[in-house]
């Protein structure tokens, strides 16, 4: 990027449009701005900047507060920039956000920041822009970005070098220049590298611990303590759930047979409650009929009459019509009336406004005398505004500079302060690692105690579900031996009835029907009531069903045992894996993870105090010396303004001796021109308004004339209309059969009427068909049909309903049960499989993150490992440059030293001294030799950053730095390697108001201050 031309125009202290044709160096590639101090050489470099990226060269100040303090609201600011990339030439210009005067009426409007970017390839003069290829800020900063393939900070490190910012980067720290060195070679893809690698096996590692535990817990639901067991259990619940199949199967087919009885039965009652229903329905039509008739009749007349309702209508329309055309032809006439005397008023007031000619007349010639003094008044009031201001700025300034002394003397005292506090907050933040780790575990320790009384809870209730259901278990063995004496005492005692009936009959003498003895000694002589067949099968059905509610507990507490035999293995699991649930109370455990959090938080805080106590030490020493600089350009403005007020106060008593006495203020001529303006104003639309009436008037006449004559036309039209339907009304009536209008009107009904009656009438026939229909079609479905018994059928579908619910509830049970194992052994299956391939995972993606991340003999990440080989190809170019100016002395290193990995090592600079063979940093250069080392660094980032920056050559470079603290020597030495660099084609500019750099640059571009503002030459 060659630059060719810059204008400015209202730019920081260049309040007159300024030129700079850098085409005029020709092949003088190597020129000086040069001018006093203040006077705006470094602004050029804020031009520059700020036309390609709309910032400045440095951080103090935005582009929109370049506005130049001269400047009127009636004067924009804008800067313009043509430079040349290759064989193509382009333009781009600028202006910040500003206020500037309205377009219409009084005051200021702010106008946004405007930017515009141009091909000039195609253009033949230098006034030509060329062809648009950018518009507004947002895309002009994407555009140039692009061409030039660097972002502004880059763009300040390696063309434009502002004061005091390219030698930070020589002292800057290591973890300081990592943050420069970032943003310069673009190696965040390196560092976004590093943090996927961490993501991916910090992930990896989780997916094996969940799926180890999954494992377990698939295993723990199940009540097994490992998979030989859980198999084992599917083939016992297999056995099970074969029974009750069966069992199942022979409940089904009785319960379908008896469902079947049901149904039949059913049916028959539904057919005879039919038939009741159908002849009830046909009695009951029958007490209608009557009421029928009569509607149908008054139906007819309805229709009839509803043939001649629209001939009705219609003749009250036309009534309607001739009342309303009446009414308007009238309101037309009076109209009319009054539209003449509005006429004749409008004219007589024209004609006394035309009398007053001669007023306005004078009115206008007062106007042009005083609109003649308002510059004159102007040029007074800007001048005692900028005196005003100029005063108001040297009492600001003057206030400002007693500040910043106080200030300075007040960072010097804080920076002593927070030296101290930076080394004590350094020793705690080095144990941060450690006391990371010895948090993570009392955390993972306190979760896992949680859980642990969570499971230990769920042992409690499980052992007490069980309890439950071994005493419900109990109880049902009671009520089974219960009922199975009770079953055994009806037998007993109908064996024992039978003994006795059989005694009754006994005859001494006769063979006994049962052992067919003669002698009967000891026969039964108590009679007894022999118990019912029904009875003593009530009493076995009780019996079965208490074993089968028994079957059922005995089920709940082998459920129970199960889920009791589960939880525990998962309290035992988790004991296994953390010893230390054993070893400490919750307590302890409590009380360690609150010590490790308070320890790893004082750490932590401790390493950001630090962050932040070198920051603040940073910021601090680069306030004092920013209020050094800000005291000594204080003096120069205050110097300055002190001689434009002089000149100012010259100027405006020489106004004032030019002007009237009443009209010596804008406020009164202001004043006065209001006054005529405002009475000639007055007249002339006065004037206006009269002639308009006047017009208005006669339009209005005319049109209400033609209003009146159409409203009479109307009115005799409707009168016709409406004989004309009177005579149809009355032909209607005699067509329809109606004696007259009375008959008509008694027939009449509207239409939601006529339709009700319509569907009674309907709606009567269709239900007494549908009745007498129904009527024979139930008869025919009753006949042979007998009476049912519905009730018994029920109770017996009931009954075995019930018997096959249990059945069936069980059989889910133990197919729900074998399908969760199965389920479960195949999870486990695939669990073990994810494992392996996450365990293998694992073990790769840790050991690059590792790397990656500085886990490395060198303590080097795979981000700072990239930006110290690209370290080392700067300080290759640098050496040659240092090497010059210093006639071999210095050499500048990258420091190979292992250090701690947060601290950023590996990016440290050396210096190796010649004279001595020793190696040291670079602060302890001096001031001339730290500025020749800075200088060879910046050149040499500055070659490297380009060299990498797409293929773009950025053939420009300026150095805005202190040259003053080079002696003669060193200074010969200096240019020499700047030199070198001019004969390599670049363009190169040096910023400084050294005298002594006059005579060694032939090639100047001068900066000269006034009171009026700076102006640039450029001399030879």
């Amino acid at each position: 990027m060659t630059p060719e031309r810059l204008e400015l125009n209202e730019f920081g202290p260049y309040t007159e449009p300024q030129t700079v044709d850098f085409e005029q160096l020709g092949a003088r590639q190597l020129f000086l701005i040069h001018g006093a101090t203040g006077s705006g050489k470094s602004t050029l470099l804020d031009a520059i900047c700020f036309a390609l990226y709309g910032e400045t060269s440095g951080s103090e100040r935005d582009g929109d507060e370049m506005r130049s303090d001269f400047a009127t609201p009636n004067d924009p600011t804008e800067v313009t920039l043509d430079f040349r990339l290759g064989e193509t030439r382009y333009r781009v210009r600028r202006r910040p956000q500003q206020a500037l005067a309205k377009k219409r009426g009084e005051g200021t409007t702010s106008k946004s920041e405007q930017a515009t970017l141009y091909d000039r390839s195609e253009a033949e003069t230098p006034g030509s822009d060329g062809e648009p290829i950018a518009d507004g800020k947002r895309d002009v900063d994407r555009a140039v970005e692009d061409l030039l393939g660097l972002a502004h900070e880059q763009f300040r490190q390696v063309v434009v070098l502002p004061q005091g910012k390219f030698r930070a980067f020589l002292s800057a720290g290591s973890s300081e220049r990592e943050d420069i060195l970032k943003v310069l070679f673009e190696t965040g893809r390196y560092e976004r590298l590093q943090d996927l690698l961490k993501e991916m096996a910090s992930e990896a590692e989780g997916d094996v611990q969940r799926l180890r535990e999954k494992k377990r817990e698939e295993l723990a639901r199940q009540g097994a303590e490992d998979v030989e067991e859980l198999t084992e259990k599917r083939a016992e619940t297999k056995s099970n759930l074969a029974e009750t199949r069966e069992s199942k199967e022979d409940l089904s087919n009785r319960y379908e047979s008896a469902r079947e009885a049901l149904e039949q039965a059913k049916s028959a009652r539904e057919t005879l409650n039919e038939l009741e229903a159908a002849r009830t329905a046909v009695e009951e039509l029958r007490d209608e009929r009557g009421g029928h008739e009569a509607r149908k009749q008054r139906l007819d007349d309805a229709q009839r009459a509803a043939e001649v309702a629209p001939v009705e209508e219609d003749l009250q329309t036309r009534r309607d019509e001739k009342q309303a055309a009446d009414a308007e032809a009238l309101s037309a006439q009076t109209a009319l009336e009054e539209a003449q005397e509005a006429l004749e008023t409008a004219e007589n007031d024209l004609e006394a406004e035309r009398q007053r000619d001669e007023e306005r007349e004078a009115l206008r010639e007062k106007n042009t005398r005083l609109e003649g003094l308002e510059e004159e008044i102007e040029t007074l009031e800007e001048v005692e505004v900028a005196l005003t201001d100029r005063r108001k700025k040297k009492e600001q300034l003057t206030g400002r500079r007693e500040e910043a002394e106080d200030e300075k003397a007040t960072l010097e005292a804080e920076l002593e302060d927070q030296r101290e506090a930076l080394e004590e907050t350094e020793d705690v933040a080095g144990r941060e690692d450690l006391l990371q780790k010895e948090y993570e575990e009392a955390e993972t320790l306190r979760e896992k105690a949680s859980e642990l009384e969570e499971k230990e809870d769920a042992v409690e209730e499980a052992e007490a579900a069980l309890a439950e259901a071994r005493e419900k278990r109990d109880a049902r063995e009671g009520a089974v031996q219960e009922a199975a004496e009770d079953l055994k005492a009806l037998e007993e005692q109908r064996r024992d009835a039978y003994a006795s009936a059989l005694a009754a009959g006994l005859t001494e003498g006769e063979p006994c029907p049962v052992c067919g003895s003669e002698e009967h000694p000891a026969p039964a002589h108590e009679e007894r009531d022999v118990p019912g067949e029904e009875e003593i099968a009530d009493a076995r059905v009780e019996t079965e069903d208490a074993r089968e509610a028994l079957d059922e507990a005995e089920s709940a507490v082998a459920e129970a045992q199960s889920a009791l035999t589960e939880k525990q293995t998962e309290v035992k699991s988790l004991k296994e894996n953390h010893a230390a649930l054993d070893e400490k109370t919750r307590e302890e455990i409590d009380a360690d993870f609150a010590a490790a959090e308070e320890a790893l938080a004082e750490a932590r805080a401790a390493a950001d105090e630090g962050e932040t106590l070198a920051e603040n030490i940073q910021e601090r020493e680069n306030e004092v010396e920013a209020l050094e600089k800000e005291i000594e350009e204080l003096d120069e403005e205050i110097d300055d303004l002190e001689s434009e007020m002089d000149g100012l106060s010259s100027k405006a008593d020489t106004i004032r001796g030019r002007l009237p006495e009443e009209v010596a203020s804008q406020e009164a001529l202001e004043e006065a021109l209001d006054e005529t303006t405002s009475e000639l104003a007055a007249l002339e639309e006065a004037l206006q308004e009269a002639e308009s009436a006047v017009q208005d008037a006669r339009e209005e006449r005319a049109e209400k004339k033609q209003s009146a004559l159409s409203k009479q036309n109307a009115a005799q039209q409707a009168a016709e209309r409406l004989g004309e339907a009177q005579a149809r009304f009355e032909k209607a009536l005699r067509a329809n059969g109606f004696e007259n209008k009375t008959a008509f009107e008694d027939a009449r009904r509207d239409k939601d009427e006529r339709e009700s009656l319509k569907e009674e009438v309907q709606d009567f026939e269709e239900r007494w068909a549908a009745a007498t229909d129904r009527k024979a079609r139930a008869e025919e479905a009753a006949e042979n049909v007998e009476e049912p018994d519905v009730e018994g059928a029920k109770d017996t579908v009931e009954s075995l309903e019930e018997e096959l619910d249990k059945v069936k509830e069980r059989t889910t049970k133990l197919e729900v049960k074998v399908e969760e194992i199965e389920e479960t052994l195949q999870a486990i299956e695939d669990i073990e499989e994810a494992l392996q391939e996450a365990d293998e995972r694992y073990r790769q993606v840790g050991f690059l993150s590792k790397l990656a991340r500085g886990d490395n003999e060198s303590r080097m990440s795979l981000q700072r490992f990239v930006l110290a080989t690209r370290l080392e190809e700067v300080l290759s170019v640098a050496n040659e440059h240092i090497a010059h100016m210093t006639q071999n002395r210095y050499r500048l290193l990258r420091s190979e030293d292992v250090g701690d990995r947060r601290s950023g090592s590996g990016l440290d600079l050396l210096v190796h001294d010649a004279y001595t063979g020793e190696k040291r940093p670079v602060a302890t250069l001096s001031g001339g030799e730290g500025f020749m080392a800075a200088l060879s660094l910046a050149l040499g980032l500055s070659d490297v950053v380009q060299g990498r920056s797409g293929g773009r050559h950025l053939e420009t470079i300026f150095i805005d730095e202190g040259f003053g603290s080079l002696d003669p020597e060193a200074l010969d030495r200096a240019m020499e390697a700047l030199s070198d660099l001019r004969d390599t084609g670049r363009m190169v500019g040096i910023i400084s108001h050294v005298s002594d750099l006059k005579q060694r640059v032939s090639t100047r571009l001068e900066v000269e201050q006034t009171q009026e503002g700076s102006t640039l030459s450029m001399q030879a």
